[in-house]
C-alpha cells in the first residue's frame, strides 16, 4: 500500500501537480492554479530583491539597500498570511535560492541523513541542482528566468567558496 501512495505522489510531482507550499509571492486558487499575489507590493519587493542582486553579486548587499531604503520583506507566518518583516541575510537567501521564483516546480531539493549519534536528530542538506529529483520548469508564473536563476545560485556558490 505504502510503495503505491508513494508512487502516486511522485506521480504528481512529475507532473509538477503536488500542492506543495508555496513561497511568499505565489498564491493557490481554488482550482489549484498558482498565481502570483494579488497584493502587487509582494511581487513588487521580490523582484526589487532580484534585481537588486544580480548587479550587486551579494545578499549582504541587498540587505543593505533594504535597510537604507526603510524597506520590508514579505513573509509568510505560521497561519500562511503574508507579513512584512524586517529583512535578514537568510530571508534574502531564502528567496534567491527557491527556483519557484524562476517558473519551476522542485521536488527533492533537500536530503535527510539520519546519524548513528543522536537517536530522533536529523540533519537535511541542500542538494545541487542536478541532483534534485524532480524539476519541472515554466510550471508557476516566474519572477526571474531559468537562466537568471542559475546565474544567481553560481554567484550565491562562489560567494560562499570565498
Amino acid at each position: 500500500m505504502r510503495a503505491r501512495m508513494t508512487a502516486g505522489l511522485l506521480n504528481k510531482a512529475a507532473r509538477g501537480d503536488l500542492a506543495l507550499t508555496l513561497p511568499t509571492g505565489f498564491e493557490r486558487d481554488t482550482q489549484g492554479r498558482v498565481h502570483t499575489d494579488p497584493n502587487l507590493e509582494v511581487p513588487s519587493r521580490l523582484t526589487f530583491v532580484f534585481e537588486t542582486f544580480v548587479p550587486r553579486r551579494s545578499a549582504s548587499k541587498v540587505l543593505e539597500v533594504l535597510q537604507a531604503e526603510g524597506l520590508r520583506l514579505p513573509r509568510r507566518d505560521r497561519f500562511g498570511e503574508v507579513v512584512w518583516k524586517r529583512p535578514t541575510i537568510a530571508a534574502i537567501l531564502v528567496i534567491l535560492q527557491h527556483p519557484a521564483y524562476a517558473g519551476a516546480f522542485p521536488y527533492g531539493r533537500t536530503r535527510t541523513l539520519h546519524n548513528g549519534t543522536a537517536p530522533g536528530r536529523a540533519a537535511t542538506t541542500r542538494l545541487p541542482v542536478e541532483q534534485w529529483r524532480i524539476r519541472v520548469n515554466d510550471k508557476y508564473p516566474a519572477y526571474i528566468s531559468w537562466t537568471t536563476f542559475e546565474q544567481i545560485q553560481t554567484m550565491l556558490h562562489d560567494n560562499h567558496a570565498a
